[in-house]
């Protein structure tokens, strides 16, 4: 199966449309909130190379493959190109 997830903050609007983007996809998602994880923010960063939020992975369960795809943004372009 098939799923992404999203690093984000609460409050940020590009974070938000990425969560309405996925919804309105109908596919599963997880939305991971780090508002009062600084820490947590600063490894993200450091793992996917990416200095902002939302910070978007998709995932498979069955062969445990992970693909970053960006901001949402990209997030976007990629559901435009299917």
């Amino acid at each position: 199966m098939d799923y992404y997830k999203i690093i984000c903050w609460s409050e940020c609007p590009f974070c938000l449309r990425a969560k309405t983007l996925l919804l309105d996809k109908g596919v599963q998602f997880e939305y991971c909130s780090i508002d009062h994880s600084r820490k947590l923010l600063d490894y993200y960063k450091l793992v996917y190379k990416q200095d902002t939020v939302p910070m978007i992975i998709k995932l498979n369960t069955e062969d445990e493959n992970e693909q970053f795809i960006g901001g949402y943004t990209e997030l976007k372009k990629l559901f435009e190109g299917t």
